[in-house]
């Protein structure tokens, strides 16, 4: 289902965006003993999809539904990016997370900070014992390599004539900004656009990602007033 509100769509990565940490890298880090590095060496090497790193890393380790639950509820997230939902919220743009994750340790985080309301789209994740079997409900609608593709959900909730920005750190963030008006990016992501040449803003935290859109967006239609702007500035200031 398509999101409803005015003609601005907010796509934003989950880990490592949202969160403090790579929350998924962290987690198969943590309990393999950080043999979960190989295979997402051979990921980043384009020698196996983002759909095969998740299979083989949920293969490599062992871990109840209560250790996955303390873990995920130990996880921060960045501390201005409830102000940026109040942004998205006040000027009525659409605001979606999109993950190539997991949706159990999603869910509990996005409910440790009351902001389970935000809409998701990820893989999804069952338990059979003590192993993790990672599910991928959108994949033969994607690109075929991504386990959870993010530019077809871009191209799937975007209205004709909509403008989109997206915002992420990494490589599964790839497919989708080539179909994005507006790009922030940090980290892999931030070094992809250079490499390619692709314009984006940089952010550190959502402080930054808020102060581009108190400062800048109002020229591209995406604050409304002036009004506004102030009211972003008040966010960065808290």
């Amino acid at each position: 289902m398509q999101p409803k509100g005015n003609n601005k769509l907010v796509l934003v990565d989950f880990d490592g965006t949202i969160t403090k940490n790579d929350v998924g890298a962290l987690l198969f880090d943590s309990f393999s003993g950080e043999k979960s590095k190989k295979i997402v060496s051979e990921w980043l090497k384009g020698k196996i999809s983002s759909k095969e790193c998740l299979q083989k890393e949920c293969e490599l380790i062992e871990i109840t539904k209560t250790q996955l639950k303390n873990f995920a509820l130990s996880q921060k997230i960045d501390e201005h990016f409830p102000h940026f939902v109040d942004l998205c919220k006040r000027e009525k743009m659409n605001l979606v997370i999109l993950s190539d994750g997991l949706d159990y340790y999603i869910e509990i985080i996005l409910q440790k900070y009351h902001l389970e309301d935000i809409p998701f789209y990820s893989n999804t994740l069952r338990f059979a014992g003590k192993k993790l079997v990672p599910e991928f409900p959108y994949f033969e609608r994607g690109c075929g390599n991504c386990g959870n593709c993010k530019k077809y959900h871009l191209k799937n909730l975007r209205r004709p004539k909509q403008k989109v920005v997206y915002i992420g750190d990494g490589f599964s963030d790839k497919c989708a900004i080539s179909e994005a008006d507006f790009i922030f990016a940090k980290n892999d992501l931030k070094s992809f656009c250079e490499k390619e040449r692709i314009s984006y803003f940089k952010f550190k935290d959502f402080r930054d990602v808020i102060l581009v859109f108190s400062r800048e967006m109002e020229t591209f239609g995406l604050i409304k007033s002036k009004i506004q702007k102030a009211k972003c500035k008040i966010a960065i200031r808290n």
